[in-house]
């Protein structure tokens, strides 16, 4: 096989399609001997979740880059391009690193009787690139679940994080919180140490019954001590001669760390720096050195994409990947902080297998207009469906005709964009309900010349 270019790569990546194959960790295990088992000598922070793992992730990687870590982090989906994926140093794969070792990683996969998935070849493919970046340690997040992730092939973490617990994949990980906190809870190792987001009864005990099981340390934050010093708020500053919006550093004290700033937007992001509190906590303990100016720091200059991210300031336009009910409800609760008392314009667009119905009842509470669409996607839901949905529930439960929002469907994600720019430029505008319908917004806007 010659060489791939970068496109050719992410072609090939992609062409490894999951649907159908056996769950098990198998494929993954022999990939790696075949490569040399690049996983071996790390130090891995392992985390698995509903909701908040990818900021969690990010928030402990800026953590340990400021403590002066070489650190390596993985985590999906990507949002505008699959190098975001696999993460040194704070920085993304370069294209020419991903291009040669996807190459060089294909040719072993022709050894193999049954190729790997997408996601298998791309664990791989992270194991290789943290060896080559001298990566001390790894923050690893799971892609589905966490028994038979394919992440689930390191031995001996040296800490794993379960963050909240929701219902979403429940096709694959079960219809009840104790199916999928036990999914979730097959990261745990024999003697690990463990430190779970907790606020979920049913979860708890299954989580606590495991760590049990397996003698292994259970940390669960006290969300009644955060404090908050400082609140979101949202509106103008002059960057650079340039008037931006922009959402605050909100400010918080957790137990005996005062006046943190954390960079990530949103009222929940409050808990998840509380999980990552304990966990550095939980980490030192282990030995790790992290003195207290690295926490500061690293929560300060954080940065996750589509979590309440501005893509625009003339019109307002945010952008969040809530995709599940859990998420959606923390994400309305941080919008009416920051914008209390106001109705909202969205663009809403989802995946058809996702609980569509509550997501729907609970965008009509606060919106003005909904912009219905899709990602360009086959498992996206068509937007004259969600029309029909939001009218129903509109009938069935929701506002008052005078109350009622304003509907209209769209073919694709950048003509929505076009029709929030043009026609709603005087309002608020929420991209909600897909992390590849944020993707798709984020590409898109990029494309389009400044105005000077």
């Amino acid at each position: 096989m010659k060489d791939m270019s970068y496109e050719e790569a992410v072609e090939y990546i992609h062409s490894l399609y999951w649907k159908g194959k056996k769950t098990g960790l198998e494929k993954t295990k022999e990939l790696l001997d075949l490569a040399g088992h690049p996983e071996y000598g790390k130090k891995y922070i392992h985390i698995a979740g509903t909701n908040g793992k990818g900021s969690t992730a990010a928030m402990l990687d800026s953590v340990l880059r400021h403590a002066g870590y070489r650190v390596g982090l993985y985590t999906s989906p990507y949002i505008c391009e699959y190098n975001e994926r696999i993460q040194a140093d704070g920085a993304n794969i370069p294209n020419d690193a991903l291009a040669r070792l996807t190459t060089e990683l294909s040719r072993l996969v022709e050894k193999m009787e049954t190729p790997p998935s997408e996601f298998e070849f791309g664990t791989v493919l992270a194991f290789l690139y943290f060896k080559e970046t001298g990566c001390e340690y790894v923050v690893l997040e799971t892609g589905l679940g966490g028994t038979y992730d394919s992440t689930n092939v390191i031995a001996d973490p040296l800490l794993c994080i379960i963050t909240a617990l929701g219902f979403d994949h429940t096709a694959l990980l079960g219809d009840t919180m104790e199916e999928i906190a036990s999914a979730k809870a097959g990261i745990i190792k024999e003697n690990s140490r463990v430190v779970f987001y907790g606020d979920n009864p049913e979860g708890e005990k299954v989580i606590a019954s495991v760590c049990k099981e397996k003698n292994a340390s259970l940390s669960i934050p006290d969300f009644r001590q955060i404090v908050v010093e400082k609140p979101m708020e949202a509106g103008f500053e002059i960057r650079e001669g340039k008037r931006v919006f922009s959402l605050n550093r909100q400010q918080i004290s957790y137990k005996q760390r005062k006046n943190l700033l954390l960079a990530l937007s949103g009222s929940y992001q409050r808990k998840n720096a509380a999980v990552v509190c304990e966990a550095i906590d939980v980490l030192r303990e282990c030995g790790v050195e992290i003195p207290e100016k690295a926490v500061y720091q690293g929560l300060e200059n954080v940065f996750w994409q589509a979590r309440l991210e501005v893509l625009s300031s003339e019109p307002i336009i945010l952008v969040d990947g809530s995709h599940n009910p859990q998420g959606m409800q923390a994400t309305l609760e941080s919008l009416r902080e920051y914008f209390p008392e106001q109705r909202l314009t969205f663009v809403f667009g989802a995946m058809a297998d996702k609980d569509l119905t509550t997501m729907i009842s609970m965008l009509l509470s606060m919106a003005k207009k909904i912009i219905l669409t899709a990602p360009a996607l086959p498992r996206a839901q068509k937007p004259a469906v969600l029309c029909n949905m939001f009218e129903e529930e509109i009938h069935r439960n929701g506002p008052g005709d005078e109350y009622a929002p304003k509907l209209l469907c769209t073919d694709s994600v950048p003509e929505a964009v076009e029709y929030a720019k043009n026609e709603a430029k005087n309002e608020v505008v929420v991209m909600i309900g897909s992390l590849y319908l944020a993707g798709e917004a984020k590409n898109y806007l990029r494309s389009i010349p400044e105005k000077d």
